[in-house]
């Protein structure tokens, strides 16, 4: 919207300071912007006057949110900013502070959540997930509520974990304020559409019929928290340059795994062990002159990003993907160059998520090829994302360094040698001391435990060891006197055994307690962390009943097989059934003594 003199009470400074403010912020932070100047302002002018029945006595908006990385608690938030500023006070909760039974209790509810791995919920929706699919669940027919779900279509259960929510909740008895709202990677829009909306049917029930409301003085509503959470990014992208990059595995190993340690400026970036650090990567040039022959398109031609004038080049070099190809890019491409065997891939679901996930985008046009425009061709493809990295140092112990464990992503397409965005650009074109982008994701869900004399469990597979690398270094440097045990698992002693030496020496200071490894391919009957962990079962529960913090970091598929593993050994350590070990594993996960980050 483009703002004149004589459609607002600005004059024509002050309108060129607000438009130059506002110009490269997304739908949702010029949302949460607006209820923030609203709340400060003291008064709200809503779109439209809306038609509203008698408002319910006593009656509290509760906003829900379970959040993995970050983006479904800023949405919840803005959202919870934006009732603010109408002048009312919304309950703003995480699903991991909230008591399942007190949904018994609410009358409107607005829930965002978003899906990780297979379909999973993230960790903090869990348990409420779970109350809401069992036998406790409660009738909820004075429910009125609403479901926003954030997702990745390139995944087979797309936004699972949201319609899983909107089954149950009107399963039992709850009624639907508006229709559920299932966003893709590009959310912001979509968002701040439904929260627009969402914000409109619960001021009916609220009872804020005016377009207007004007605070009593000395009441102004406190404005939103900007959105930092669970895991999100808590710094504008700073630069770092290369130190070191070393390999981790040998190279006969089945994988490349390679540590790379970056120069920071530690007065703009803080980090707690548990954080993970998002790299701004650049595309390999070789790939964006064949993206170009391909198309046929000139590399300097002009086109328009984010309001601002980028060369084609530039665009593909640095702000657009091409090494993940989504399925969406596949179905408008298959539109484009009118290609009937494409279309029918497309339409089926499972073919086409095969296709996209075993090729990139320079594949896609050596395979169907099309000579599109320069704004078709940055229209189809998507935004260029960091790619986030768990952090394998603590500045306890390296106060200018930031180190990764980083896996190289290498595979073959019809001969062609493909490399991961991220991965090859780290490991095999990053020069030492050269500058790369970097931005501070904190994670606030995987926090060593306050208390220095609490033991702590550590469960990784693979790179998801990189954060008790943190963990122990924090450990050590500080003196915390607690007990530390290491259960790792990777394929082969010789050629994987990630950061050995680190596990040695914090063994013979006295900082590590124990270690248990599993190497899957060593012997001919597979052996996985999650073996180890029912080999130690008495000694693992042991700990926990002392007060020790349970970590798991690895893939989904690990985190699936781990948490099997410890409802088993509880059973069998207890002698109870599998549900009282669900409810001592969700007693963890309250206390937040059990902490998994799965990728």
């Amino acid at each position: 919207m483009h703002l004149t003199p004589l459609t607002s009470p600005l004059d024509e400074r002050q309108l060129a300071r607000l438009q130059t403010a506002v110009a490269d912020l997304s739908a949702l932070q010029v949302a949460w912007v607006s209820g923030y100047l609203a709340g400060l302002g003291g008064l709200t002018v809503a779109a439209n006057p809306v038609a509203v029945s008698a408002p319910e006595p006593g009656l509290t908006l509760t906003i829900l949110y379970g959040s993995q990385t970050g983006n479904a608690r800023a949405v919840a938030e803005s959202l919870a900013g934006l009732v603010r500023a109408r002048g009312a006070e919304p309950r703003l909760v995480s699903m991991a502070d909230y008591r399942p039974r007190d949904l018994a209790r609410e009358r409107l509810l607005l829930l965002v959540v978003s899906t990780q791995g297979e379909g999973e919920p993230p960790e903090s929706a869990r348990e409420l997930h779970g109350f809401l699919h069992g036998q406790r669940a409660p009738r909820l027919d004075g429910l009125r509520y609403g479901v926003l779900g954030l997702g990745d279509s390139s995944y087979e259960h797309f936004c699972k974990t949201a319609k899983d929510f909107e089954g149950r909740l009107r399963a039992l008895g709850g009624q639907p304020l508006l229709d559920p709202q299932y966003c893709d990677l590009n959310f912001q829009a979509a968002a701040s559409a439904w929260s627009q909306q969402a914000l409109e049917r619960a001021a009916e029930h609220l009872g804020q019929r005016e377009a207007r409301i004007i605070q009593m003085p000395g009441t102004r509503p406190a404005p939103s928290t900007p959105p930092d959470a669970a895991l999100s990014p808590t710094t504008e992208p700073l630069t770092a340059r290369l130190l070191e990059n070393r390999p981790l595995t040998t190279q006969d190993a089945v994988g490349e795994v390679r540590h790379l340690a970056f120069a920071i400026d530690p007065a703009a970036l803080r980090y707690a062990p548990g954080d993970a650090l998002g790299v701004w990567f650049r595309n390999d040039p070789a790939l964006v002159d064949a993206v170009l022959d391909a198309t046929g398109l000139d590399g300097d031609a002009a086109l328009t990003l984010d309001g601002a004038d980028c060369p084609l080049r530039e665009a593909l070099s640095g702000r657009l993907e091409l090494t993940q190809l989504h399925p969406t890019v596949v179905k408008v491409w298959a539109g484009l160059v009118g290609s009937a065997p494409l279309a029918a891939l497309c339409a089926d679901p499972a073919r086409l998520r095969d296709y996209a996930g075993g090729r990139q985008f320079i594949d896609l046009l050596a395979e169907h090829p099309g000579r599109p425009d320069t704004a078709a061709l940055a229209g189809l493809l998507h935004p260029l994302r960091p790619r986030l990295y768990s952090i394998a140092s603590s500045q306890a112990e390296f106060p200018d360094e930031v180190h990764l464990t980083v896996a190289l992503v290498n595979y073959r397409v019809a001969g062609q040698e493909r490399l991961g965005g991220a991965s090859g650009f780290l490991t095999r074109r990053l020069a030492e001391d050269a500058p790369v982008r970097v931005q501070l994701w904190e994670n606030q869900s995987f926090r060593l435990p306050r208390d220095g004399a609490a033991p702590v469990i550590m469960v990784a597979a693979g790179t998801g060891v990189a954060p008790f690398r943190a963990f122990l270094q924090q450990r050590a440097a500080t003196g915390e006197p607690g007990r530390n045990w290491l259960l790792f698992g990777n394929r082969n002693f010789r050629r994987d055994f990630l950061y050995q030496l680190d596990w040695q020496a914090h063994r013979k200071s006295g900082v590590l307690s124990r270690v248990n490894v599993a190497f899957s391919r060593d012997q001919a009957d597979k052996r996985y962390v999650q073996h180890r962990l029912i080999e130690q079962g008495r000694d693992l529960y042991a700990w926990l009943q002392e007060g020790a913090h349970l970590y798991v970091c690895g893939s989904t598929t690990m985190g699936r097989a781990v948490h099997e593993a410890l409802l088993g050994l509880i059973a069998a350590q207890t002698g109870g059934d599998r549900e009282d070990a669900v409810e001592q594993l969700d007693g963890l996960r309250r206390d937040g003594r059990y902490q998994r980050d799965l990728y």
